[in-house]
């Protein structure tokens, strides 16, 4: 049987992540989308759980994290000027697919901000299992085609 965890320790998980997270690079935009992606990572951390079960559905949770994730993320149209590609000095993981395919980046962005809005809008936990697949699944296809392996 899997482990459930109180509302509190969800919530105080939650917090923990929030707090850990990096200060957004707001003159910088490699840094600046870095910044969002580990967001969006903490934010995924604290999800996946309680879409395995693993975790309490917790609402005040979820939205603590969402928000996080959103406000690393505000400034995402301006992160990516043909000054940002790979091979500057700052190290990128974006591939170059994503000035060379920018209707299809644009399109996989915008996948992630409705599926980002259908969690967020997610009231209950069948809502938010009925909408969590198309986050994470947004999340993976951006990251196969527009992202360097480590």
């Amino acid at each position: 049987m899997k482990m459930k965890y109180a509302r509190t320790g969800v919530f105080a998980s939650a917090m923990a992540l929030l707090l850990a997270s990096p200060a957004i690079a707001a003159d910088n935009p490699i840094e600046a989308r870095q910044a969002c992606m580990k967001a969006n990572t903490q934010m995924m951390k604290m999800m996946v759980p309680v879409m395995k079960g693993d975790q309490a559905f917790d609402k005040a949770a979820i939205d603590a994290v969402m928000a996080q994730a959103g406000e690393a993320c505000a400034g995402w149209d301006n992160w990516w000027g043909e000054d940002t590609k790979p091979g500057g000095a700052i190290k990128t993981e974006a591939k170059a697919e994503i000035w060379s395919d920018k209707a299809g980046f644009d399109a996989a962005a915008a996948a992630y901000g409705q599926a980002f809005a259908a969690v967020k809008a997610a009231a209950d936990e069948a809502a938010f299992k009925a909408a969590f697949p198309a986050l994470g699944g947004s999340c993976k296809g951006c990251h196969e085609k527009y992202r360097q392996a480590d």
